[in-house]
């Protein structure tokens, strides 16, 4: 918005009070988790095999049947010390046999034993506690909550809080308008420790930067040196439930410094109900997250389309209020902090799988990547998972592919070169490329070509998936333009003599030009003429008291910065007659 005398932009919280109270969700089954018991694997033959045929069999396979499960006619086999993975590929090549599995090791899902973790029935639904049977996080995690601030006081957040900075006018780093407070307790508050809630990213840190005054408003400057401060910090996750309609790209320049220092930037995409841009959710280097509710239905309100990577839990969710409070709110603004917590966990459980020396591409792939597909139209991913993103199996290559062409007219560029930062390929006549063999990850890929600019997006590679970017190159601007003299217009005022000579080029007029022009009467007397083009591209030379005669003007020099003068174009000569009228201009 635009204020009178000192113009600022704002940004809006967005944050949908409702003190509703929502039941938490059924436990969802139990996963499968841990390696296969010692000797142990399961196997069941097909209905028409009898024992005889069933104990050549096991002779063959080393096997020894230690117990059948009757109802189903599955046998528990002991099998040699560590040959697990053979003995199940030995018996399946076996046409008798339906069947061969591990008999593999089952865990109880952890529950905290926070007061309130029965009303936060967004952690159930993304499968937190299946989550943290794989990992806890780790306290050196740190995510950087750029908000309204954190209470820091409150019993749930105080000791999680590893800094506190302020970047507002405000007097504190407090919380006084109470946002800040909610979404660090859905992130990270103190979990497991017998009060309050728990927080998804269970033992991440809190680092408490105050962007936002405490009317809830602030400038996009604060929030940029925020973001900046905190990826300096080293912060690996950065929180931003806020946003606004107005592009800015001071924000996405911070946006994107913090990207390339390796955080994870997840920002609020929005409470309008509409596909419109919200910022700085809408760019590439922040996960844009919706908000959805406890039937997994996107909230009517949220923000939607495709620039929206992933949707998580966002209306009444239980949390963290100010002064040491808990209670309900809605809004993108508590989507954001269930995937900022998730990222915390990822970050535990991630390798350098594309040789770049950062995680956070890896962590991107892994959130939205694992994301459970509940229908949701306009969201990218789907609905955030954090047990399939901290327990995701060994990774498959992909690919990435597309086609590159001129801009202007839509022609295959041959020999272009395409470059995912690690790897690179050529272009084939057709403009068509491929890069094969491509780890699990966010690439920045990059198309380049002799003579055009070269161009790049953002690319996501999932397990054994091809991923496409195609790219449209405009050509090179040339090093200098070309500039002509596009007119010369006699005039005579009283007895003055006046050259009007226009400077133009292919954009328009040329400002700045030296224009020097030789003028000859009579083919004896002459005079050299000289000035500067004004920002229409004009400059007017004076001969005072011109006598009568035929005078011929030739344009000898013309030099402006940035141009080369073309005088195949426009003209580089006219004459005019004192005395016998008429004049004319030629090449």
């Amino acid at each position: 918005m635009m204020k009178t005398q000192k113009t600022f932009l704002t940004f809006v919280i967005i944050v949908l009070f409702a003190m509703l109270l929502f039941p938490s969700t059924a436990s969802a089954a139990l996963p499968e988790v841990g390696s296969a018991g010692a000797e142990e694997i399961l196997i069941k033959f097909r209905p028409d095999v009898n024992p005889s045929e069933m104990a050549q069999i096991h002779r063959q396979q080393g096997g020894r049947v230690r117990e059948t499960i009757p109802s189903i006619g599955v046998q528990v086999v002991t099998i040699p010390s560590g040959q697990a993975s053979e003995k199940i590929k030995g018996y399946s090549a076996s046409s008798k046999v339906l069947y061969a599995e591990a008999n593999y090791l089952a865990t109880a899902i952890y529950t905290p034993d926070d007061a309130y973790f029965d009303k936060q029935w967004g952690l159930n639904k993304v499968q937190a506690p299946q989550a943290w049977d794989v990992t806890k996080g780790s306290s050196g995690i740190n995510i950087a909550i750029l908000d309204t601030g954190v209470d820091l006081d409150h019993p749930d957040l105080a000791d999680k809080i590893v800094y506190n900075i302020n970047f507002t006018t405000s007097a504190t780093s407090d919380d006084l308008y109470g946002h800040g407070t909610h979404v660090a307790g859905i992130a990270a508050a103190d979990t497991n420790n017998s009060v309050g809630v728990a927080g998804l990213g269970y033992s991440a840190s809190i680092v408490n930067v105050k962007v936002l005054g405490d009317d809830g408003k602030g400038y996009y400057s604060w929030i940029a040196k925020g973001i900046i401060w905190a990826a300096d910090y080293g912060a690996s996750v950065i929180n931003l439930s806020l946003g606004g309609s107005s592009a800015s790209l001071t924000l996405e320049d911070a946006i994107n410094y913090a990207w390339n220092k390796g955080t994870v930037v997840v920002a609020a995409a929005g409470n309008n109900g509409n596909s419109t841009p919200f910022y700085p959710a809408y760019y590439s280097n922040s996960i844009a997250v919706a908000a959805t509710g406890a039937s997994d239905n996107l909230a009517s309100w949220s923000n939607r389309g495709e620039w929206v990577d992933v949707a998580a839990p966002g209306v009444s969710i239980y949390s963290t209020l100010k002064d040491s409070g808990y209670g309900y709110k809605s809004g993108t603004s508590m989507a954001t902090p269930h995937t900022a917590g998730l990222a915390a966990l990822v970050f535990t459980v991630v390798t350098d799988s594309n040789g770049n020396g950062l995680l956070n591409d890896e962590v991107r792939s892994r959130i939205e990547g694992n994301c459970d597909d509940i229908g949701l139209s306009g969201i990218g991913w789907g609905r955030i998972n954090a047990f399939k993103a901290v327990s995701g199996l060994p990774s498959a290559p992909g690919s990435i592919t597309g086609r590159v062409t001129d801009a202007a007219n839509e022609t295959p560029i041959a020999g272009a070169t395409v470059s995912d930062g690690v790897r690179s390929t050529p272009t084939d006549s057709y403009g068509w490329y491929a890069i094969t063999n491509v780890p699990p990850g966010t690439y920045t890929v990059t198309a380049s070509a002799a003579g055009y600019n070269s161009s790049s997006k953002l690319v996501a590679v999932t397990d054994g998936q091809t991923s496409t970017a195609s790219f449209a190159l405009t050509s090179l601007e040339p090093a200098t333009k070309p500039m002509w003299v596009a007119s010369i217009v006699f005039r005579v005022t009283g007895r003055n003599l006046r050259l009007d000579i226009k400077v133009a080029s292919g954009s328009g007029a040329v400002a700045g030009a030296q224009v020097q022009v030789k003028l000859v009467r009579d083919g004896s007397q002459s005079w050299t003429l000289s000035g500067t083009t004004d920002s229409s591209g004009m400059v007017s030379l004076t001969v005072p008291k011109a006598p009568a005669g035929n005078y011929v003007a030739t344009v000898t020099g013309l030099t402006a910065t940035g141009y080369d003068w073309d005088n195949a174009q426009g003209v580089t000569s006219a004459s005019y007659t004192i005395g016998g009228g008429g004049g004319k201009a030629g090449k």
